[in-house]
């Protein structure tokens, strides 16, 4: 079944965002698929306050927060390969990482034959 469609304009409202979360809670969340087990308690103050409402680290915020990688200095020193476009292999998941470019033909067609 799949969550229910929210409109973008009723994102403010707390009610959208408590069916958010409870869409949230009873799917992935449910079966601890994100989040951490740790707690607060189990780790350093300054570290908590510093992860506590990211979206890549807390359990709530990445229900209200979307996170994308993006490139803002020539030198970047997260070494995370995102943008380094040399690489090209079959299980490659980034964004905009491509061997070719593909009509919607080709592209259903290498569809069905994988299916």
């Amino acid at each position: 079944m799949s969550p229910p469609m929210i409109p973008h304009k009723s994102l403010t409202s707390t009610t959208t965002m408590n069916r958010l979360l409870a869409t949230a809670k009873s799917t992935a969340c449910a079966a601890s698929l994100c989040g951490s087990s740790a707690k607060p308690a189990d780790m350093d103050q300054a570290i908590w306050a510093k992860i506590k409402n990211h979206p890549c680290y807390s359990e709530e915020a990445h229900h209200y927060f979307a996170r994308m990688h993006v490139a803002v200095a020539p030198a970047c020193n997260i070494q995370c390969n995102y943008c380094n476009r040399k690489y090209d292999c079959a299980n490659e998941s980034r964004p905009g990482v491509v061997s070719e470019k593909l009509t919607p033909d080709q592209a259903a067609q290498g569809h069905c034959r994988r299916q």
